[in-house]
């Protein structure tokens, strides 16, 4: 994945955690999100 992509995938994820929208209640589904972009920008 090229740093372009990484750092959209990084906002990405970073508004949807702060966003009020939310895919399941509860912080479990933005503590899996996280860790996959963490393992996504990994090298």
């Amino acid at each position: 994945m090229n740093d372009a992509m990484k750092g959209m995938l990084m906002i990405l994820v970073i508004l949807y955690v702060i966003s009020p929208v939310d895919a399941c209640p509860g912080p479990l589904d933005d503590i899996l999100l996280l860790m996959i972009c963490l393992a996504a920008n990994k090298e």
